[in-house]
């Protein structure tokens, strides 16, 4: 039998804790690479190459949710796959993804009639590709994540995340204006696939339909359909935006924006990779799954809420140290949604639960009231341009937290109650943290350099985590072997 198919719960509880940490490295370094990268392509490149490429990739991430049909995340939770069952789902993944990556390219001049820019139309064309790639990918990458084998993605993430920035820095360079910024988003995948693919040495064998596959089938339906709606509500505001106001006005908003998915995209998506099994092996066992939940969100509220909603007071810094001084507008967005990231991170963790308790049906219903509200909020807001928008989603966001947690925790032995007692740590470290934030800036470098007071803001937020983190947990925080004995 391949080894991607040889599950054991042989020290589960180590391997949960180094998938959890390659897993939150890949995202770290995808991040930095991103970082540097949007620093260096933010100066050579002009607010509206980033309003073109912003037009047209929305419409990329919201199909690219049907590109693997749901079937990833069903196979994560899958106990018993057999090579041919991921044979049937990979023939699958690889069809959807030559047809919906052939709808895109045939789609594309519509959208440069939606917006009247021809160019956008171009980009919408070459960004097809990315669904041919995410179509060979995903069942090997999804392999990977359920054997909690995260060594090779990381390798895949670096060699990805290295190479695409080159390559979108050096066409850059060259004058290649928004197409830098296509090319990074083509070359990324294309390299992680390669290598992904190198180190699963598995191919495709004869594929082999039974009662497990149609059950894959059967989630795959609610995971893309939550998907679908997720992505569709996340981005509707960049596509509202360069409707309504062009590429110029959503530039400085698609920069903020990128800012405002950070946070969510390097906690919340690598730990529900992991968390989701995991949380799913002591579903059984109601008073674990109560203490291991309850300890999961007070750790991400701890470690989240601090420096994301101090942005609402140093955003300014922020954008003028990476993108420069061209980007205010983008600096007045990012403070509107640096406390929104804060909601978010802290609103993933029901995803997380209710996922793992085999809930996907739940979560679907939650997924439809959350987008409903969430363009409503950006409807709302567009008449006073993308800081309206910016307002809306925080409020949606703001409005949507409490009775999130209530709907998800409906049913199970963890309390609502508990849960705000397991954040409160968190609240009081990130009203600490805002008030520092403010007195730093008022009474102490009013006039100083951003690029010498950010990293003393920063400094000064990072110790009053650690001090934090110290009190919340004690000196367990620093035995690592004490951690260990909590996990399962």
């Amino acid at each position: 039998m391949h080894f991607l198919f040889q599950i054991s719960n042989q020290r589960l509880g180590q391997s949960v804790q180094r998938a959890s940490v390659l897993s939150l490295a890949a995202r770290g370094t995808d991040f930095f690479f991103q970082f540097v990268s949007m620093a260096v392509l933010a100066r050579l490149l002009t607010p509206s190459d980033f309003g073109v490429f912003a037009m047209a990739a929305p419409f990329v991430w919201i199909l690219m949710t049907f590109g693997d049909l749901g079937l990833a995340s069903a196979v994560l939770q899958q106990p018993d796959l057999n090579e041919g069952q991921a044979s049937v789902i990979f023939r699958v993944n690889l069809l959807a993804g030559f047809v919906f990556g052939g709808l895109f390219l045939l789609s594309s001049p519509l959208l440069g009639w939606f917006y009247d820019d021809a160019r956008v139309t171009q980009v919408a064309a070459t960004l097809s590709l990315m669904f041919v790639f995410s179509g060979f990918t995903a069942v090997q990458q999804a392999l990977f994540r359920r054997a909690l084998l995260f060594g090779a993605l990381l390798r895949a993430q670096i060699a990805a995340s290295v190479l695409s920035s080159i390559a979108a820095v050096f066409f850059a360079f060259k004058g290649a204006g928004y197409w830098a910024l296509a090319i990074r988003a083509l070359t990324d995948p294309l390299v992680y696939g390669m290598v992904v693919w190198a180190s699963a040495g598995w191919l495709p064998t004869r594929a082999e339909h039974d009662s497990a596959t149609r059950s894959l089938l059967r989630y795959g339906r609610y995971n893309v359909g939550s998907n679908f709606m997720y992505s569709a509500g996340r981005h509707a505001n960049n596509i509202l935006i360069g409707w309504k106001f062009g590429s110029a006005e959503l530039g400085p908003f698609a920069l903020a924006n990128r800012l405002f998915l950070i946070p969510v995209q390097q906690i919340c998506w690598p730990l529900s990779q992991v968390m989701v099994p995991s949380l799913s092996r002591v579903r059984d066992d109601p008073d674990r799954l109560k203490t291991w939940y309850l300890k999961l969100l007070r750790f991400v509220i701890l470690v989240s809420f601090p420096p994301l909603f101090s942005l609402a007071i140093f955003a300014d810094d922020v954008v003028y140290v990476i993108a420069g001084p061209q980007w205010g507008q983008a600096a007045e967005i990012l403070r509107l949604l640096g406390p929104a990231s804060a909601l978010q991170v802290g609103y993933a963790t029901i995803d997380w639960l209710m996922r793992s308790a085999g809930q996907p049906h739940r979560f679907f219903r939650w997924t439809a009231i959350d987008t409903v509200v969430g363009l409503l909020g950006c409807i709302l807001g567009l008449r006073w341009g993308p800081i309206g928008v910016a307002a809306g989603l925080a409020m949606a966001n703001l409005l949507l937290f409490l009775p999130g947690f209530a709907y998800a925790l409906r049913g199970e032995t963890i309390r609502l109650i508990d849960a705000l007692g397991a954040m409160l740590p968190g609240f009081v470290l990130m009203i600490t943290a805002v008030g520092l934030v403010w007195a730093l800036r008022i009474f102490i470098a009013p006039d100083w350099d951003p690029a010498a007071r950010l990293p003393v803001t920063g400094a000064m937020i990072a110790s009053l985590m650690a001090c934090g983190t110290v009190f919340v947990y004690g000196r367990s925080v620093l035995n690592w072997r004490s951690l260990k004995s909590e996990l399962p």
